[in-house]
């Protein structure tokens, strides 16, 4: 499975701002990563969708999810199942596939 790319909150933020207006290059330029690894971060952020298969997402993302309470801060949102850790918790506990 490959690694997921972290990218500062600021970048995101940004990327979120401009993914309209600017072009994929400079986008991806912007993030460090090559423009089909850009176009993968913006379909998992939900900022944009395009065809093909290779950017598809699995019919069963949405269903392997759980409310689990966070076995750090409680809460109850819903995550991937098995991560026993909130996104929030997991990043400041320095696990690498959180943003």
């Amino acid at each position: 499975m490959p690694r997921k790319i972290m990218i500062a909150e600021e970048d995101m933020t940004w990327l979120r701002q401009n993914h309209g207006t600017l072009p994929y290059t400079t986008l991806a330029s912007r993030v460090g990563c090559c423009v089909d690894t850009l176009k993968r971060i913006l379909m998992r952020e939900g900022l944009a969708e395009f065809e093909g298969a290779k950017y598809a997402t699995r019919r069963d993302y949405e269903a392997s999810t759980w409310t689990r309470p966070c076995m750090s801060c409680k809460c109850k949102r819903p995550r991937p199942k098995n991560h026993y850790f909130c996104k929030k918790c997991r990043r400041r506990a320095g696990y690498g596939d959180e943003q």
